[in-house]
């Protein structure tokens, strides 16, 4: 039976360019994983996050989140004749065509910047031992990334198939910022620092940060949205393991992936975590 597992992103390199370790005294094992992934015997996934959130480098998250802009297209008008319309719709309209107004909306970050080569290389491992990437939690004014062929990313299926991951990531994704976690975090300070700006969005608020100690909690911050949003969208799809080697010990408060929040995740969602050494030690 194929195992499925999201890689966190503390452990994708391990999975997919095990030869970036020769050090590694695990070199052998880590050598075994790649090969289950190639031969399909672990089918293997990764939170589009490690690209949205946390693929923008630390010292830019606060900036990059600021300079976000939801762009309106122009508007674009199709009608559609009563005869074609379905009967129930049809009745409803008395005789009458409809017409659709149709206003696409994209999200612009000006102050992102490409990807950095080590992640790209990353991702291109991971595309050729054929990874997919599972969905974020959407959000109004989230940045996506765009999959035109469907390549990238999990199919999280259509109508009813969708609507339940949708209702299910949101339903995860409320749980865990309701118990201080995930975008929360992020949230929470945006807030406190948009005290000494009142005009400013809680997310234009995060370059406010006034020392050092400021700066920190708010990287702490995007790394615990990535992670909380992970965990959501990781649910929803139904993955079998999470493998990851965060244990909650980077954040100065809670965390979706310390001790305490796993064993939640674990009773209410049935969330199975694993170290990468469980893993291998999974491997016949």
């Amino acid at each position: 039976m194929t195992l499925r597992v999201t890689f966190d992103t503390n452990v994708l390199d391990y999975a997919c360019r095990p030869e970036r370790f020769p050090k590694d005294h695990r070199q052998p094992q880590l050598c075994k994983v790649r090969d289950a992934l190639a031969s399909k015997r672990i089918q293997g996934f990764y939170p589009v996050t490690m690209l949205t959130i946390e693929g923008i480098m630390r010292k830019d998250r606060a900036e990059v989140l600021g300079s976000t802009k939801l762009r309106q297209g122009a508007e674009e008008l199709s009608v559609t004749r009563n005869a074609d319309l379905p009967d129930a719709i049809r009745a409803e309209a008395n005789g009458a065509d409809i017409e659709t107004v149709t206003v696409n909306f994209t999200v612009e970050q000006s102050a992102r910047k490409p990807l950095h080569p080590e992640v790209i290389a990353r991702v291109k491992a991971a595309q050729a031992l054929g990874l997919r990437v599972l969905k974020d939690v959407p959000r109004i004014g989230a940045f996506t990334i765009n999959d035109p062929n469907n390549e990238f990313y999990l199919d999280n299926g259509d109508e009813k198939a969708l609507a339940d991951w949708t209702n299910k990531v949101h339903e995860v994704g409320r749980a865990i910022e309701h118990r201080g976690l995930g975008i929360a975090q992020v949230k929470a300070l945006g807030q406190n620092l948009a005290l000494q700006d009142p005009g400013s969005a809680w997310f234009q608020s995060l370059e406010n940060a006034k020392d050092i100690h400021q700066e920190r909690a708010v990287e702490r911050a995007f790394g615990e949205w990535a992670d909380g949003d992970a965990i959501a969208s990781h649910i929803a799809y139904g993955i079998d393991v999470f493998c990851s080697s965060d244990v909650g010990n980077s954040n100065a408060t809670n965390s979706v992936l310390d001790p305490a929040n796993r064993a939640w995740l674990t009773t209410a969602y049935g969330v199975r975590f694993m170290t990468f050494d469980d893993l291998l030690a999974s491997l016949p």
